[in-house]
């Protein structure tokens, strides 16, 4: 009997802790006084939220980047293969988990979404049958306090759009470690990417209107097909991985406007790149190409940010204050020349130089075959394999102005270096 009312205390401590505590940190001191061991908090893409005061000591498990701490990659392995992983989804209770180490894991869910979980580890005393009801109570407790704090407030309930926030806020310095990291979920990061961005205001006075938000991003999900999302700033996030330059194709392209239309939204997607270190200015791309045609009133429900590179140049350069993000000047290439450099690399061609010579000669063929020292017939064969590789006209206007543009901002860029 008194053990039965020794554990109504603790549970009732833990509950009014809620109260007495208020903040993550206090309610894990209480709960780490009662199981009597390290306690780790973490959310569902293994970046540890936080660690009781014993956690904190052990360091065996985890390793820090940019100044956040994660489950080591080894160990997130070892828990998927044992399907560890799928128990804490799939059960609403506390179990135990036994490898190398002695461990107790339990969901932390706000309505019925898994938002992180509890990890409980057996490093000062042996664990009991009591101490799975306790992290039980601990893992209601948190939702609460979670809850309270916003910590999950605008989340859409997805695995993954932690990983992807991390990639927006946090300045990444290891592609290896990230991609290693990334290849734990639904996501093949192939060599051409987007960001894709959709403004959505939603009201959170419950937080059972995310299901609203959920359902809209599992729909985009199935439409965009590689890709992993997340909501922030009043904004929902795609990150878009294709073996193809074109990313977003004809047919997807059809499928995605009539959805946008259907739920009368709009989105800015940036230009393709390929390198995650630079996310964070396609991400902008994104958000200046919706921002830019509202101001232009040209109304739109899919916007490209290629279409607005001169229209950015001209509202930096008119703007008087410095709280607008610059987005880095290299971006800003058409993946046009991107491609046609890497496509010399690999073959040992001139097509860039060729059409740069070309734009400089005011698109005369006899002067720029003059200047290559080339025959005319050779100039043409460029001329041609240009247009097929690029899949455009070179007698469009716009297009010429979109490569004359890269051109200069590549020439630019070597000016200032030098």
């Amino acid at each position: 009997m008194q053990k039965k009312n020794d554990l109504y205390k603790k549970k009732y401590e833990l509950y009014n802790s809620l109260f007495t505590e208020n903040s993550i940190d206090g309610i894990l001191n209480i709960g780490e006084n009662f199981l009597g061991n390290a306690i780790f908090i973490l959310d569902t893409s293994y970046h540890i939220i936080a660690r009781s005061n014993l956690a904190k000591l052990d360091n065996s498990s985890i390793e820090t980047h940019n100044g956040k701490s994660y489950l080591l990659l080894n160990i997130i392995q070892l828990m998927k293969k044992n399907k560890c992983i799928d128990n804490i989804y799939n059960s609403d209770n506390a179990f135990f988990y036994n490898s190398d180490e002695v461990l107790i894991f339990c969901s932390i869910r706000i309505n019925n979404i898994t938002v992180g979980y509890i990890s409980v580890l057996q490093s000062k005393r042996e664990f009991n049958a009591e101490d799975l009801e306790l992290t039980n109570v601990l893992s209601k407790v948190f939702s609460i306090q979670l809850q309270k704090e916003n910590l999950f407030i605008s989340n859409s309930g997805l695995d993954e759009e932690y990983y992807l926030t991390d990639l927006l806020i946090n300045r990444i310095d290891n592609i290896e470690y990230l991609t290693e990291r990334l290849k734990y979920i639904n996501f093949n990061l192939y060599e051409n990417l987007i960001i894709l961005s959709i403004p959505f205001k939603q009201k959170y006075n419950d937080y059972r209107d995310n299901y609203g938000l959920k359902e809209l991003i599992r729909h985009l999900k199935n439409i965009l097909r590689n890709c992993i999302s997340t909501y922030y700033k009043d904004t929902i996030i795609f990150l878009i991985s294709n073996e193809h330059k074109e990313v977003i194709n004809d047919s997807l392209k059809e499928t995605l406007l009539e959805f946008l239309k259907l739920n009368n939204l709009r989105c800015g997607i940036s230009i393709v790149f390929e390198s995650l270190l630079d996310i964070e200015d396609f991400f902008n791309q994104s958000i200046y190409a919706l921002e830019l045609s509202s101001c232009m009133k040209i109304d739109n429900n899919i916007n490209y940010f290629e279409d607005y590179i001169e229209y950015y140049l001209f509202n930096m350069a008119m703007c008087t204050t410095n709280d607008l993000y610059q987005i880095n000047l290299l971006t800003l290439v058409h993946p046009w020349i991107k491609k046609l450099i890497k496509f010399d690399a690999q073959n040992k061609s001139e097509l860039f130089k060729t059409l740069k010579t070309y734009l400089e000669n005011n698109r005369n063929a006899n002067d720029t075959s003059s200047q290559l020292n080339i025959h005319r017939s050779t100039f043409f064969y460029r001329f041609n394999k240009i247009q097929s590789l690029l899949d455009i006209s070179l007698g469009n206007n716009n297009n010429l102005f979109k490569l004359e543009l890269s051109f200069k901002i590549l020439d630019y860029n070597t000016l200032i270096k030098t």
